[in-house]
């Protein structure tokens, strides 16, 4: 990695950007696209997505910090559908130290809906993973999300932020219980969908008591296998129109990139319809049918006040926790960039130590006598070196590498010996 390498963030979350834009940017196979084209330029060398519900971040490593702003909006943009003009203010970007302490903020469940939710440290986890198997990460990303990963670790073992196992999901049963009220206990509760949050929301309805929850899937198998966790049924695709009309509470959570439930799929009545995906798996026109009162992830906030109100006190430890991870992560990014410098050194004196052990003509020397003054001398550099060493990996985490590193290549003529 050059010594001049730049970290940089530019990215958008649901407190700048509306669902509509959100889905669009996952609504896309775009993921592995998106960081293939941008690592192909010459202003990107690593690069990392991350993308939820709740946001869509990109992570670039490079010389210019102005290029890779620039790329990102440019592939956002595209996919967005926006132009970069319209799409900017929703963006938000940040260099360095500050790019670190947002991921580390984001994997502690600082960043979230539901702060503490503990769903987007698996989600990191796999972001990271899809980038490193397509090739698109390097030794800053590497470190980064590694770090990021014991951060959000960290947060959840040291402070009680994630208590009570609030999540988009026991928020959604939270809304569907408020809106029921005494009626919960006979409530037919759809679920659509069969994955991670699909089960969340069933287990959070269960748990309240709801009366009957059917799940209806694309996999037979899946939504057979979730609906008889919970003592419920499986509904055939093909038959979604008729499990809508006989429920009380649809909620929907799947990863089709259209919408699944339209207007006309929703009988007039008194009905609750959440829906946890993006992109929405129900369409804002059910919004006016008769009697239906639709919630998008977007409209659950005002629930997740109250769900959280007991969790900010462990706020303050949490943000002590990624204030001093991103201080680890600049300060191996300062020493990163001093490395270069610090290896030039050593070859420096290195070459010396070995020059002038030839001129001593040691012939007469035995094999073990030999090897104990190349131990010696080979001690006595790394001795004189260690200090100036730890203090320019000091000096750069304090105040910026390059006067240092060019100090001592200076002081040294090291370009001149390269």
């Amino acid at each position: 990695m050059p010594s001049t390498a730049q970290l940089v963030l530019v990215g958008t979350n649901h407190t700048r950007a509306p669902v509509a834009v959100r889905e669009r940017l996952a609504a896309h196979d775009h993921g592995r696209e998106l960081l293939e084209v941008l690592t192909g330029s010459s202003e990107v060398a690593e690069a990392v997505g991350l993308s939820t519900c709740n946001r869509c971040e990109l992570y670039m490593v490079g010389a210019d910090v102005a290029a890779m702003r620039e790329a990102a909006v440019g592939g956002l943009g595209r996919l967005s559908g926006h132009a970069a003009e319209r799409l900017e203010p929703m963006l938000y970007v940040h260099h360095g130290e500050a790019a670190a302490r947002h991921l580390f903020g984001v994997a502690g469940g600082l960043d979230s809906m539901v702060p503490g939710e503990a769903q987007i440290l698996a989600q990191i986890r796999e972001a990271y993973e899809s980038a490193y198997e397509w090739d698109t990460t390097g030794p800053v990303t590497n470190r980064l999300f590694h770090q990021a990963l014991e951060a959000g670790k960290r947060v959840r073992h040291e402070t009680a932020i994630g208590e009570g196992g609030a999540s988009p999901a026991s928020v959604a049963a939270e809304l569907a219980a408020d809106r029921l009220g005494d009626e919960l206990s006979t409530a037919r509760v759809l679920v659509v969908g069969a994955g991670r949050v699909a089960e969340l929301v069933a287990a959070n309805l269960a748990a309240r008591g709801v009366g009957s929850i059917a799940v209806a899937n694309r996999d037979a198998t899946r939504a057979a296998a979730l609906a008889s966790r919970f003592g419920g049924q499986a509904v055939d695709f093909a038959d979604l129109r008729a499990a809508i009309a006989a429920a009380d509470v649809v909620v929907a959570s799947t990863s089709a990139r259209e919408p699944l439930i339209a207007a006309g799929d929703v009988p007039s009545g008194r009905r609750v319809l959440i829906d946890l995906a993006v992109p929405r798996d129900i369409h804002p026109d059910v919004a006016a049918v008769d009697g239906a009162s639709l919630h998008t992830i977007d409209d659950l906030e005002a629930v997740v006040e109250r769900t959280i109100s007991l969790r900010h006190g462990e706020a303050d430890r949490a943000h002590e926790i990624v204030a001093a991870q991103a201080t680890g992560f600049r300060d191996w990014m300062a020493a990163l960039e001093v490395v270069p410098a610090i290896t030039s050194l050593r070859a420096h004196a290195e070459r010396i130590r070995v020059s002038e052990l030839e001129r001593a003509r040691l012939g007469d020397l035995s094999d073990a006598e030999r090897e104990r003054l190349d131990a010696l001398t080979r001690g006595i550099v790394n001795k004189l070196l260690h200090r100036p060493t730890v203090r320019l990996k000091q000096l750069a985490a304090e105040d910026g590498s390059a006067p240092y590193a060019a100090a001592v290549t200076e002081l040294f003529g090291l370009a001149a010996v390269e």
